[in-house]
């Protein structure tokens, strides 16, 4: 049958449904996995099943959903068992499965991506994964579960003629699909061993192997796979405030993704340590003409130094940690080759370029953006290198923005803010709480020039009015992510507008602006910091702290949280 045309899922299995699913001496056990998680996730957890064909993922993904309370979805379900990989409709049907208010949820996606083109085309449309679970099942194995295999047309849950049967009321549902077919398998299966090293390299920041040998049974795979999820998103309160503990990938706090899932509601410290927490003794420094401008994690720096050996250039000189000849332990660098020290910014940027280049298209460094960042060792030295916006993360340096805080005050000094909320097919923080008005800092406008045509992209304020907006500080922090460290400052401005200003979105990226007094911003970080762009929590926190609306004499944590805007630990 062809897809719900209404429905991204065919898979509508309850949780009864799964259970019966089962023998019932194994039941019990697969009861009690479904409703045990550490995971409290407030922004979806985001998981891709990868496999060959016949391993087990139609199977595994109905439990996940249920357990994690996300969406399961088969390439299968977007497009009909005769969707072809790689067409205009699976496109499309991807594009679907990206917009906003599905990643917010989380999901758990398999049977696609199947090739390293096609997962290069669904990060470059804004997916965003956390873990990629592979199932190892030798190809003699998945095929023995492919002459078997056949699937309740109903429930989606997938059953064996031997290895698992069916209830008797499901008996009538049960087909077989075409791609259960023998030619189609190993069309499948040769496609995907052919990709599957590619894909493993490209997501191996979030990769993680299960053995899903039939020999092993269904529970010990759900128990290990559950056991990985379980372990990505702990709530774990001694991590709340550890310098170490790592936050994940992007500008993103432990509560939202990642690492350290589910922070509790409740003590601004916490949420303000959520961006300044890292552990430099996984990095080492990184420099360009004897200045400090970034840092790089040592399995990546490792990377770097083979990429370069292989393609025989030298863009790079290496310093391993070690000791040195006093016996005092030597931290290591990765410097800018010397033979480039005398070179110009734009020859430096192209030998650089033409490495990480070679690297993306390795797999080895995601995200590519097709913009060149200038890097410099502060915001107003001359820049000594340019590298593409995609890898900055890597090599950890920093980079600038600017957040404006729009606000209206009466005569008695109350204060109200306001707030936007991002639209829901942004492909970051889709449908979160943030300043009206905000953008990174490029490196040809002046800050002031910069704000000014922010807010008059992003909130159609006047010219007349934008120039208004003045200086008022800012905020730094700097934190860990898979890739690397995310050294980050943000230009702080003010402006006061009349009571009767309304802004106005023209770009696209606001579902909607709205006015709330700054104790009640205050408030609903404290309480729902998940609503929130963290960094726009941030820079709105500074705001309260500036205005008084953050106070040290109710405020246990006041100098603590002062000082770690400023990005000191």
């Amino acid at each position: 049958p062809g897809p719900k045309a209404a429905s991204l899922s065919l898979r509508a299995a309850t949780a009864d449904q799964i259970l019966q699913s089962v023998p019932k001496d194994m039941s019990e056990e697969l009861g009690s996995l479904m409703q045990q998680t550490g995971c409290e996730s407030v922004n979806g957890l985001r998981v891709i099943l990868l496999g060959p064909p016949c391993s087990g993922k139609s199977q595994l993904a109905p439990i996940l959903a249920e357990k994690y309370g996300i969406e399961q979805i088969s390439i299968y379900d977007l497009v009909g068992e005769e969707g072809a990989a790689g067409s205009k409709e699976v496109e499309k049907a991807i594009d679907r499965l990206c917009d906003g208010e599905r990643r917010g949820r989380g999901f758990v996606l398999h049977g696609y991506p199947m090739t390293i083109v096609q997962a290069k085309e669904m990060e470059k449309r804004g997916y965003e994964v956390d873990v990629v679970i592979e199932l190892l099942r030798s190809d003699e194995e998945a095929n023995v579960w492919r002459e078997g295999r056949m699937v309740d047309l109903e429930t989606g849950l997938v059953y064996h003629s031997t290895l698992l049967e069916a209830p008797g009321d499901a008996a009538s549902r049960l087909q077989k699909q075409e791609s259960n077919s023998k030619e189609a398998f190993e069309a499948s299966l040769q496609a995907y061993n052919e990709e599957v090293e590619k894909l493993r390299t490209f997501f191996a920041g979030e990769l993680v192997q299960v053995d899903a040998s039939l020999s092993r049974g269904v529970l010990p795979i759900i128990r290990d796979v559950s056991q990985a999820l379980d372990g990505i998103c702990p709530i774990d309160d001694s991590m709340l405030l550890a310098p170490g503990g790592m936050a994940a990938e992007g500008e993103v706090y432990n509560f939202i993704k990642g690492a350290n899932k589910g922070i509790r509601a409740g003590g601004l410290l916490s949420h303000v340590m959520g961006l300044n927490s890292y552990d430099v003794s996984e990095f080492i420094p990184f420099y360009v003409s004897g200045q400090q401008v970034g840092w790089l994690r040592k399995t990546f720096a490792k990377l770097l130094d083979e990429s370069q050996r292989a393609k025989k250039t030298k863009a790079f000189e290496f310093q391993w940690p070690g000791c040195g000849i006093d016996g005092v332990p030597q931290m290591g660098c990765v410097e800018l080759h010397p033979s480039l020290w005398d070179s110009s910014v734009e020859e430096r940027s192209e030998r650089v370029h033409t490495l990480v280049k070679c690297m993306w298209d390795e797999g080895l460094i995601r995200g590519w953006r097709g913009e060149m960042q200038s890097v410099s060792q502060t915001f107003n030295s001359d820049p000594v290198l340019k590298l593409e916006r995609g890898a900055v993360p890597y090599f950890g340096v920093a980079s600038y923005g600017v957040h404006v805080n729009i606000f209206t005050e009466d005569n008695d000094c109350n204060i109200d803010v306001w707030v936007a909320r991002r639209a829901k097919d942004k492909p970051t923080y889709p449908g979160l709480l943030d300043q009206c008005v905000a953008g990174g800092q490029p490196s040809d406008l002046g800050l002031q020039e910069n704000v000014e045509k922010e807010c008059i992209e992003e909130a159609s304020i006047s010219e007349d009015l934008a120039r208004r907006a003045v200086p008022a500080g800012a905020v730094s922090y700097m934190y860990e992510t898979r890739k690397g460290m995310s050294p980050k400052t943000l230009f702080c401005y003010d402006l006061r507008v009349p009571p009767s200003f309304v802004p106005i979105n023209s770009d696209g990226e606001v579902e909607e602006f709205f006015r709330i007094p700054l104790t009640e911003v205050v408030q609903s970080i404290s309480q729902h910091p998940e609503e929130w762009k963290p960094n726009s929590a941030l820079v709105a926190l500074e705001f309260a702290v500036r205005r008084g609306a953050i106070n040290p004499d109710t405020e246990p944590d006041y100098l603590d949280i002062v000082k770690m805007l400023r990005g000191c630990k």
